[in-house]
């Protein structure tokens, strides 16, 4: 199991294990207010999907600027989420360089093959960092999210 200060190390960031409460603690961009004003009880949603899995909050002037977090789907295989505030933009350089390391640590720390996870496709920004993770796109999931938007599917193989 990955830890919060194996991801700490990794990204250069404070990070500890993730709490729903956390996300009381950002101001959300206009996709992540969408995202959650989509799903009921979001946190909520978000604590169970967390449960028994690595999942970090990220801070930056003790203030989380982005909580993430992967599950395994089965062995070899899983899938991450990721729900930033809106001062990650502000960070993007140094963010991206953390991320690159978490994403290059993490596979091989859980045993992955391959890592995936779902990007809303009119999120320009969120698809460009997954492109500057070394991500690749696989497809285009149609009305796939809860607001029911186009979504892309991006893996990154080990």
């Amino acid at each position: 199991m990955v830890t919060p200060d194996q991801v700490e190390a990794w990204c250069g960031y404070r990070t500890v294990k993730f709490h729903y409460g956390h996300l009381k603690l950002m101001t959300l961009g206009e996709k992540s207010k969408d995202l959650a004003a989509a799903i009921p009880d979001f946190g909520e949603y978000l604590r169970h999907q967390a449960e028994g899995t690595p999942a970090f909050t990220v801070f930056d002037d003790n203030r989380p600027v982005l909580c993430f977090g992967i599950y395994p789907i089965w062995p070899g295989l899983a899938e991450g989420w990721m729900v930033p505030s809106s001062r990650i933009g502000t960070r993007a350089v140094a963010l991206v360089r953390g991320g690159r390391g978490i994403i290059s640590h993490v596979g091989p720390a859980m045993g992955l093959r391959r890592l995936q996870f779902m990007v809303r496709s009119s999120h320009l920004q969120a698809v460009r960092f997954a492109q500057a993770l070394y991500f690749e796109k696989e497809a285009t999931l149609t009305r796939y999210g809860p607001e029911g938007d186009d979504y892309d599917v991006f893996a990154r193989f080990y």
